[in-house]
């Protein structure tokens, strides 16, 4: 089946450069000692509720962590930003001009090796990389940023044949306060109650899957000073296409699958008109300034 990219996508994993990488024998030393027992982590990762998740804690050496948390860039102008009520935050996920050990680990993460250790913790056997990095890279939240809940796109929206079956966060804020909020939570089928919320703790990773029912987000205005963000590296795993066909599922679109992130009120949230409009919007592209014009004109973080 031939792949249909859109205009200006372009594949972020280089093929050259990764192939360096398989062939390196040193890849599982910028891990931590969790990579030494994958059995514990698959059955502490099937058990959890309201969806398959671990949290690991020391994900990578920390030596290597600490260079990754020094060097992460913080030029928001290189990041895309999203600025809505919906979502606030900066994305980079332009790897190949990242620093060296940083572009490393994505590569690491790329590698078969990785790839099949993460295939034996979900007991997905077909789990591959996505190497358009489509949703992932870098990401910051500022202070008054957040995410909602939602559920991430299903059907890849360029590899056509594709479908995102795990997410894998690294947190890399050294000092985070836990009144500034930020944490990463996960909501029962129903979106009615929180089940699990993931701190932010350096070089804790957090790793689940994605599918009909993990709702998540950090629904939470981000409540850090203003020189300070919140600070993840996400990579996410991919696999062929299985998931069901309809169009009545949350945040379909006429072919019965979800290409976009699709977002949800909290019970506790404003019941808005505004806010119903975006939610409506954003399952279909992103919002941007001309919908903020039209919709909310007076909208600001700070306001809601």
């Amino acid at each position: 089946m031939v792949n249909k990219v859109n205009p200006g996508q372009v594949e972020k994993i280089d093929y050259t450069t990764l192939n360096i990488f398989e062939k390196n024998d040193n890849n599982l030393n910028i891990f931590g000692n969790w990579i030494t027992d994958i059995d514990k982590i698959s059955i502490e990762y099937k058990k959890k509720e309201p969806f398959n998740y671990v949290v690991i804690d020391n994900f990578l050496n920390y030596e290597y962590c600490n260079k990754i948390e020094a060097l992460f860039p913080l030029n928001i102008e290189k990041y895309h930003k999203y600025y809505n009520p919906i979502e606030v935050k900066y994305a980079n996920d332009d790897i190949n001009n990242l620093p060296d050990d940083i572009k490393n680990l994505f590569y690491i993460l790329s590698t078969k090796q990785i790839t099949n250790i993460f295939s034996k913790i979900t007991g997905i056997d077909d789990l591959e990389i996505d190497p358009y990095l489509h949703g992932a890279g870098l990401h910051l939240h500022p202070r008054l940023g957040r995410l909602n809940l939602h559920l991430d796109y299903e059907k890849h929206p360029i590899l056509q044949n594709k479908e995102r079956r795990c997410n894998l966060i690294l947190y890399l804020n050294k000092n985070w306060d836990s009144k500034w909020n930020g944490s990463t939570e996960f909501w029962d089928e129903k979106v009615s109650k929180c089940i699990y919320k993931s701190d932010i703790i350096f070089n804790r990773a957090v790793f689940f899957q994605t599918n009909e029912t993990s709702f998540h987000g950090v629904p939470e205005k981000i409540l850090c000073p203003e020189n300070e963000f919140r600070k993840t590296l996400a990579y996410y795993y991919i696999s062929p296409l299985k998931s069901y066909k309809d169009k009545n599922k949350f945040g379909a679109d006429q072919n019965g699958y979800r290409l976009k992130a699709s977002f949800i009120k909290r019970p506790e949230d404003d019941d808005l008109e505004q806010m119903k409009k975006l939610y409506n919007i954003r399952p279909n592209r992103r919002i941007t300034e001309q919908d903020m014009n039209e919709i909310w004109p007076e909208w600001t973080p700070d306001l809601f």
